[in-house]
């Protein structure tokens, strides 16, 4: 995914240039190479477990959102 979005895939759909998305990528990528998962802690409390995820997803974005944002995506409820 970071890889895909890193080259700019489905940019186009945007409508709007991201000017610091670059930057932003090359962090999270930073931060998920940095991820160890034996020393993680688990909350159940933060995000939707894979039987709720489909009930936050957002079909015409394709994102999952977050509990904050749960009444609905955060890309169609700026």
């Amino acid at each position: 995914m970071l890889d895909l979005a890193s080259r700019r895939h489905r940019w186009d759909e945007l409508g709007y240039h991201p000017p610091f998305a670059q930057d932003y990528l090359r962090q999270y990528r930073e931060m998920v190479e940095a991820f160890d998962p034996a020393t993680a802690e688990h909350r159940r409390d933060t995000f939707p477990d894979s039987d709720a995820a489909a009930l936050a997803s957002c079909v015409q974005h394709r994102v999952l959102s977050s509990l904050p944002h749960w009444e609905g995506c955060v890309l169609c409820n700026d």
